[in-house]
């Protein structure tokens, strides 16, 4: 069975529609799968509407919410949240105060690359992301274009990654208000690619008192000894592995493909059994 419980659209930094996407997962013979956009439900419709025509394939309704680490500044935490209701009012307006946000980061993270030589049009930007949440992916994009950098990544290596020259961290949204989020709206918080978190090891142990119930150690970017690091830090704090490909379709050559990684049903019907006691 595969399940795979991260990946992204073209309503937050993914390169495909929902539609294109379900497209994808059902070709690759995903049978659980979550879509889980940057501070957005907007493309849960448009996928739970495609998966229709694939009976064998079931649509998770997710979210991936960017919030402020506890304890370092200028960083980010990333908290997913599952089986959560796409119509909760609550989540809907810290969703539209959070890509309000973004655009006023993404703003503030384009005058620091002007100053830094890398000056960029913010309204070519902003139609790269197409009308999706904006964030850095986007940034990346357009520095690439114009031919600053010579990939995507490259922007992430002391740039636009957390704690580089350019980044602007979040602000007013703890981690803690995130998992509230989720939880108010019917569901299940994970801590997003742990290895991606500063201090992580510290962070960890906190998870429980905040209501997240999970971390994602089924990661496809981590290698086996990662994922077993992470396995023995979930055990130990009684916290569900949860995970998988965080797929973009970026068409990178080694882009973890739909269905690569992910946990196992009893994990997963364990998740879903939490988001409806919650």
């Amino acid at each position: 069975m595969k399940i795979d419980l991260h990946m992204h659209s073209t309503r937050s930094d993914g390169r495909l529609t929902p539609t294109e996407l379900v497209e994808v997962l059902a070709h690759r013979e995903v049978d659980v799968a979550a879509l889980t956009d940057h501070d957005s439900t907007e493309g849960l419709d448009e996928a739970i509407a495609a998966a229709a025509a694939h009976p064998a394939l079931r649509i998770v309704p997710g979210i991936e919410i960017s919030a402020s680490h506890p304890t370092m500044d200028n960083s980010d935490v990333h908290l997913l949240g599952y089986f959560v209701d796409r119509a909760d009012a609550a989540l809907q307006r810290q969703l539209t105060a959070l890509r309000q946000e973004r655009e006023e980061r993404g703003l503030r993270m384009l005058d620091n690359l002007a100053r830094l030589g890398y000056p960029l049009d913010w309204e070519r930007v902003r139609e790269l992301a197409d009308g999706a949440s904006i964030g850095r992916p986007h940034i990346a994009h357009a520095m690439v274009e114009r031919g600053y950098l010579a990939t995507y990544k490259d922007a992430f290596d002391g740039l636009l990654n957390n704690g580089g020259a350019a980044f602007v961290g979040r602000v007013g949204v703890t981690l803690e208000d995130a998992a509230r989020t989720i939880r108010s709206a019917g569901g299940a918080a994970v801590l997003a690619h742990p290895l991606y978190v500063e201090e992580y090891a510290t962070l960890v142990p906190r998870l429980p008192d905040m209501g997240i119930v999970g971390l994602e150690a089924h990661y496809a970017n981590f290698n086996a000894d990662e994922q077993r690091a992470l396995f023995g830090l979930a055990k130990r704090y009684g916290l569900l592995p949860c995970g998988g490909s965080d797929y973009h379709a970026m068409g990178n050559e080694n882009e973890a493909l739909p269905g690569s990684d992910g946990p196992p049903p009893e994990v997963f019907e364990t998740l879903e059994r939490l988001a409806g006691a919650g």
